[in-house]
This record gives C-alpha cells, structure tokens and sequence, in this order.
C-alpha cells in the first residue's frame, strides 16, 4: 500500500503551497556533445571541400577549345572534292524474313547510270544496333538494266532494319533507307 501511496504523493511545493523560484522559460537543458561534434564535424568538412575546389580551380591552365566547325583535314576535304555517286534504294520484305534489296546508281551531274560498279549493302535491326548487322552483301546488276544493282538477303528477326547500300567504285559513295519487315509474309 505504501507504494501506491507514494506513486501518487504530490511534489513538496506543491503540498506545502510554495511557488517556484524560478519564473519566465523553463531551463534549456545543456547542449549535447554529440549533436556539437555532428555540427563541428559537418563544418570542417564544407570548408575542407571547398578549399580543395578552390585549389584545383587555380592548379588547373584553361585549355582553348577548338570550333565546332573547324576546318576539315586535308583527307576530308579530298573526299569532299570527289564526285559522289547518286543512289536510289528500293526495299521490301518478300516474306519469311527475306529481303531484296534494289539499288539504282547513277553519274552525280548527268544522272548517267554506272555500270560495272562494286556495290554492297549492308542491314542492321534499328531497335539493336550492330547486334544483328549483315554485310558486306555483294550486289549484282542486274542484267537488262543498266546501272541498277540487286541482292536478296535473310535479316535474323522481325523489325525495323536500317538498308545501307555502299558504292566503292568507281566513285564512293552511300545510302540508308528504312524497311520494316513483318513476320511471316509480305506488306
């Protein structure tokens, strides 16, 4: 029974009727060192950081940066000056993931058909690039038909393909058009 007494005896000042002596705010307790070793820690840390920033900022020469359209080296601007052949890519999916491939190519001025050239075309899936690239498929030409070259190929899967065709001679050259091959029969 004491016990119980006791849990719920009142505080002497409160028994006797006396106040407080203290008025106002109650006392802050005094500042933890943890919390004070956080804060000074975390400070030395900023200022260490920023003295290495600034150190690396005034250690390092500034580099000139070159134009984006800088001239074109000496080789560049030789294949610039040659004659590039036109070429114009027909496409399509005969079906059971086959594909031929058309190509016309053609004098750049004259639009004169070039015969007897070396003509490859390569496909790459554009969902997976260089993960199913094939080539070199050597084209033929056709016979009948001047300046025009042919090739039939398998592609891996169904997708989206990018058709490279590539004149190395007798003028280079190259072109890219889209095909989309389905998966089991043609469009």
């Amino acid at each position: 029974m004491t016990m119980v007494k006791e849990k719920w005896r009142l505080p002497a000042e409160m028994r006797h009727g006396k106040k407080s002596a203290r008025r106002g705010k109650p006392r802050r307790s005094a500042p933890k060192p943890f919390r004070q070793g956080l804060i000074l820690g975390v400070c030395i840390g900023m200022t260490a950081a920023l003295l290495i920033g600034v150190a690396g900022f005034l250690a390092t020469r500034p580099r000139t940066v070159e134009p984006v359209a800088a001239e074109p080296a000496a080789a560049d601007r030789k294949a610039e000056s040659e004659p590039k052949a036109a070429i114009s890519i027909t496409s399509e999916h005969l079906g059971d993931l086959q594909v031929r491939i058309e190509a016309k190519v053609s004098a750049p001025d004259s639009y004169d058909p070039i015969t007897k050239g070396q003509v490859v075309a390569y496909t790459d899936m554009v969902a997976m690039p260089m993960a199913h690239k094939n080539g070199p498929i050597v084209m033929a030409e056709m016979s009948g038909r001047q300046g025009v070259y042919e090739a039939l190929t398998n592609v891996p899967m169904a997708g989206e393909y990018n058709v490279i065709v590539e004149v190395k001679q007798p003028m280079a050259s190259t072109a890219n058009q889209r095909l989309d091959v389905g998966t089991v029969t043609a469009k």
